[in-house]
């Protein structure tokens, strides 16, 4: 262990501390930079984290020194300070100072050094400046404004060291050095937007995302990727009622600091045009308590069929149903469903975030011979809730011939034969959890409001199991993580009310936030 003076606060870290870190524990607030990252290789580049180290005969940038027993440092000397404005003066030099137009402005590192240290004012003049090519179209997902950049190199340090896949590099040297691909190179790989997220500047900007929305009016939520099993901790950026976003959310035991391109997509589908949005009843629109007579005269259920896209909350409740109702005949639909391409990273084959919740409750998966069979030997209405079977015509030919209760977000093969349709909320519009394939189980907070007329999924639930009988009904979320602990076995001892929000592996300590993120 080394015992360090910092700014006159005696600390101590272990070996090998990166004086970078040390001086954010003192500070309360890391130090001026651009070019350090936690997760990429010390480059050492921007020269902006210089700091005051006594015994020393100039300055030292912090990311690139450990720390040392005896050592005293200085982060807020008149020397450093102005160290701190020539360097990020000649940052600026030909930087074009386009805020007003720029999709970083707000969350930009070189405009909020330069709001903290006062440089209002240039030494160079406006004709002495190099100018470089904007909006270069270097990959699908990413565009790159070249003049903005301030060499901090942390893109190609991500393409070389975590995708591997180094399409992007620095070319020329002096004043002419850019960053930019190799001729016929295009940044395609399937996390290429981290170089966005991880951009200080707003150099890297993200095509999906350009000119929509100035990010101080958007307001954020903490949420978890619907798009496979890793559930990756994301953030949803949305103004109103519309998501223009989503960024990682930092987990170090889940997926870090990044998050495939992909699970950045998954948003449109919440504002897709074939959402349901209105209750219908054998094809007309009907009001709720319609729709609810309709029901009570369709009788029981006698089968209960998830999806592996359903919280864990609404699975217990399916699963309540099903024994209380059905005998306990529930599935979660088809076995191998809803598979695809994975990669060593963090994509998953299954592109569903809680199959391993649906088997926690009791929802089996089956082949679609045994689905099939099922579906036959019931007499009674099924009551399906958000699952489409892979468009499996088989299944839905059977379906036909049943009464079916369908509770969906969007349009497909099921809602269309179905005799009773409730749309229901997507995932960015309630809150749930999810349990990926690591047994995690991780919270996932309401963005933007549900269409109108239609209804939260466990509140549907529970009027349904009143209008059947059953008792013990939930009354609020609380209430139904309080079932679940009941109902589901693995979690008896689990308190489902007070999950970190970075998520939880029952049995297991919670996991460190690991700092920056």
């Amino acid at each position: 262990m080394a015992k360090v003076v910092i700014d006159g606060k005696e600390l101590e870290f272990p070996d090998g501390t990166l004086l970078f870190d040390a001086c954010k524990e003192a500070r309360g607030e890391p130090l001026p930079h651009f070019c350090y990252h936690p997760d990429l290789p010390i480059a050492g580049v921007c020269r902006l984290c210089q700091v005051e180290i006594e015994g020393m005969p100039k300055l030292t940038i912090a990311c690139n020194t450990h720390v040392r027993d005896g050592m005293v440092v200085h982060t807020r000397t008149e020397k450093v300070i102005k160290a701190h404005k020539q360097i990020l003066e000649l940052h600026l030099i030909n930087h074009p100072v386009d805020c007003p137009i720029c999709d970083q402005a707000g969350e930009c590192g070189l405009q909020d050094q330069y709001m903290n240290y006062g440089l209002y004012e240039t030494n160079v003049c406006k004709d002495d400046k190099v100018t470089n090519p904007k909006a270069v179209v270097i990959g699908p997902e990413v565009i790159l404004d070249k003049d903005r950049c301030v060499l901090c190199s942390r893109c190609v340090r991500f393409c070389r060291t975590v995708t591997k896949t180094g399409e992007m590099g620095i070319f020329n040297r002096g004043d002419k050095a850019e960053i930019g691909t190799a001729p016929g190179v295009e940044l395609n790989n399937p996390y290429s937007v981290n170089v966005v997220d991880i951009c200080p500047v707003g150099a890297l900007t993200s095509r999906d995302f350009r000119f929509k929305k100035r990010v101080w009016m958007l307001k954020s939520v903490d949420s978890i990727c619907p798009g496979c099993a890793t559930g990756c901790n994301i953030r949803l950026d949305f103004e109103a009622d519309s998501i223009f976003r989503i960024k990682p959310r930092y987990n170090e035991d889940v997926n870090g600091r990044w998050m495939c391109d992909s699970g950045r997509k998954e948003y449109k589908s919440v504002a897709a045009e074939d959402r349901l949005k209105v209750p219908t009843a054998n094809g007309s629109e009907v009001d709720w308590p319609t729709l609810f007579n309709e029901i009570r005269e369709f009788g029981k259920p006698g089968l209960v069929i998830t999806s592996p896209h359903n919280s864990l909350e609404e699975q217990v409740l399916g699963q309540f149903i099903a024994s209380e109702i059905c005998g306990g005949n529930i599935s979660s639909g088809l076995s191998d469903s809803f598979k695809g391409n994975a990669d060593d990273m963090l994509v998953d084959a299954d592109k569903t975030p809680n199959r391993t919740g649906a088997g926690l409750a009791g929802a089996k998966e089956y082949s679609a011979a045994e689905l099939i069979e099922k579906i036959k030997a019931v007499d009674a209405p099924i009551l399906i809730h958000s699952n489409d079977f892979d468009g499996n015509s088989e299944i839905s030919t059977t379906l036909d011939a049943k009464t079916v209760i369908y509770l969906g977000t969007h349009e497909n093969e099921i809602s269309k034969q179905a005799a009773i349709v409730a749309p229901v909320s997507c995932w960015a519009e309630k809150d749930g959890s999810f349990v990926n394939k690591h047994n995690r189980v991780q919270l996932f907070k309401r963005a933007v409001a549900r269409p109108v007329a239609a209804s939260e999924d466990w509140r549907l639930l529970a009027d349904l199991m009143r209008l059947w009988g059953l008792s013990d009904v939930p009354e609020s979320m609380p209430a139904v993580r309080r079932l679940v602990s009941v109902r589901v076995s693995e979690l008896s001892n689990f308190d489902m009310n007070a999950i970190a929000i970075n998520g939880e592996i029952p049995g297991a300590a919670e996991p460190d936030d690991g700092g920056e993120g």
